[in-house]
């Protein structure tokens, strides 16, 4: 009896834990990047003894995967749930395309220095199969994109209309990671006050779709 009743407690308590090991990370890796999320740093900034983070974790680098992980998986949800919801509303190929690259490039402004030391990580990382992987999460969210857009065909003046709204999302994506989370941008370009409308100029002018 006394088991069964135990059981639940320690593993709420044991996912208790991990969220407040992950959750330390992120925040180290947001405000210091890399360097600063040691295995003491994130062991004290969780409130727990550096025993507890090698109890979970073979190390720094197994600790950072999950992070990545996590945040990925949640990230990938949020965007099929906002995509989801903007395939049910009948909106004009403009707000469509505009509520996309807008949402895109507000995210990476929200969270760009969670992101600059995650995609420095998965850049770096010695795993090639954990590079692919993270690669694979960035093509499925441009797919789902691309599958969104291209029901307004006829919208886009460009003669490929597939073609263009993948080099367009690459364009964007590219651009948007220069500007937001390379620590020293191409030529020192700097960032312009409304970003995201840039990025929806960029994406427009190179498919061809008018505002209206």
């Amino acid at each position: 009896m006394s088991i069964a009743v135990e059981r639940p407690a320690k593993q709420a308590r044991s996912r208790l834990t991990l969220h407040r090991l992950l959750s330390a990370a992120e925040a180290l890796l947001e405000h210091g990047g890399l360097d600063a999320a040691t295995v003491p740093a994130i062991a004290e900034t969780a409130g727990v003894s550096v025993g507890v983070v090698y109890r979970r974790f073979p190390g720094k680098d197994a600790l950072l995967r999950a992070v990545y992980e996590r945040f990925f998986s949640i990230y990938g949800e949020q965007n099929r749930a906002r995509l989801q919801s903007l395939s049910m509303l009948d909106l004009p190929l403009s707000a469509l395309a505009r509520a996309v690259i807008v949402g895109m490039t507000q995210g990476y402004q929200q969270r760009r220095g969670l992101l600059r030391a995650l995609i420095r990580y998965a850049r770096t990382h010695r795993d090639a199969e954990f590079r692919a992987a993270a690669k694979k999460m960035s093509r499925d969210t441009s797919r789902a994109i691309t599958y969104l857009l291209i029901r307004h065909r006829d919208g886009i003046a460009h003669p490929e209309p597939e073609k263009a709204i993948e080099l367009g999302l690459l364009a964007v994506a590219a651009t948007r990671q220069t500007i937001l989370l390379e620590e020293e941008t191409l030529h020192g370009i700097e960032e312009p006050e409304h970003l995201e409308e840039e990025m929806v100029r960029l994406f427009f002018g190179y498919l061809g779709i008018h505002e209206g």
